[in-house]
């Protein structure tokens, strides 16, 4: 009776996400349903991940892991504590709260909203960043967790906790990885850690002066019409100034970083935002201009053709996620 509860957690997780990968494409705003769905269920996993980790530190220590650090860093400090918790909940209701914005406010009204979003995500890091001592912020910002359920009994001694996470972009599990003593970040490596907290906001930022430029219309209906035309990465499309900016503020970020010599969990998070890079190539002109032109000519030549056709279909099912989305491929 006592395992009744974690014993069901798996299942309950497993389902919500098949049901969220099969919706896209099957009627219309599909998109919204599958992403509401994959919001709520990435907040449960973090209320469930919260308790099971909690249990097991009961009767495990966890020196050198992911969560020893993140106890170290953030849950002795009351406003770092919070900071880290509301920039996990943000992290993960804010491509459906963008997909909602899209559908209630102006092209420009958004904007201003992803900027904000953005803002607040940066004095959050700030928060962490100098709370912790100017240690380097891992991604996530909560409990990592893959404890089984079914074998979670506070008299067995032995459970080992396996360090791996949940992405708020997808739900599922990411890398494992033990940790050593961390340094604070000095010299180059602080500034290379600010740059990569401010990035997002000013690539938001630019990209909101850039709708700025666009003259008013004066009809109402012509405003509409152009509203409905227009995907999220046109809007990012008008300049190139945006992308560039914010790719050399990235490349700036990783080789300052790594000037001072990191630990073994700091590594695996530079290895990650180096990865975050290749989200390049669908944001702003590079994907309407580069990326958008070749996925239309993949999906035309194989839409008939067996076995490849299945790829095709998903690709077109998933492709509005990316197209009408900052924050789906944002990277922040």
């Amino acid at each position: 009776q006592k395992n009744r509860y974690p014993s069901y957690i798996n299942t309950f997780e497993d389902t919500l996400r098949a049901l969220s990968l099969l919706l896209p494409g099957r009627f219309q705003d599909s998109d919204l349903c599958s992403q509401t769905i994959l919001t709520g269920l990435n907040l449960i996993s973090l209320v469930h991940t919260k308790v099971l980790v909690e249990k097991h530190l009961k009767t495990q220590i966890v020196d050198g892991s992911f969560n020893a650090r993140f106890i170290q860093n953030y849950q002795a400090k009351k406003l770092c504590r919070l900071a880290s918790w509301t920039l996990s909940i943000i992290s993960y209701t804010e491509v459906i709260a963008e997909m909602l914005l899209s559908r209630r406010v102006s092209r420009m009204s958004r904007w201003k909203c992803i900027t904000s979003i953005e803002g607040i995500k940066f004095l959050l890091r700030l928060a962490l960043f100098y709370g912790a001592k100017r240690k380097m912020i891992l991604h996530p910002t909560h409990y990592i967790r893959n404890v089984d359920p079914d074998t979670l009994d506070l008299q067995h001694k032995d459970d080992k906790l396996e360090l791996s996470h949940l992405d708020p972009r997808t739900g599922t599990a990411l890398s494992r990885e033990s940790d050593t003593k961390s340094q604070s970040r000095s010299g180059w490596s602080h500034m290379g850690e600010l740059l990569w907290m401010v990035r997002p906001l000013v690539y938001a930022y630019m990209v909101l002066v850039e709708q700025r430029k666009i003259p008013a219309r004066s009809d109402p209906k012509e405003v509409q019409e152009d509203e409905e035309e227009w995907t999220e990465k046109d809007e990012e499309s008008l300049s190139w100034k945006p992308w560039l900016a914010s790719l050399c503020i990235d490349w700036i970020s990783l080789m300052a970083v790594n000037m001072q010599t990191p630990n073994r969990l700091e590594k695996e998070e530079l290895k990650r935002r180096s990865y975050l890079l290749l989200y390049y190539f669908l944001r702003g002109p590079m994907y309407t201009q580069v990326t958008r032109i070749l996925l239309d000519r993949f999906c035309d030549a194989t839409e008939h053709r067996p076995i490849v056709s299945i790829v095709t279909a998903a690709l077109n099912d998933y492709r509005p996620f990316w197209q009408d989305s900052y924050f789906y491929t944002s990277g922040s």
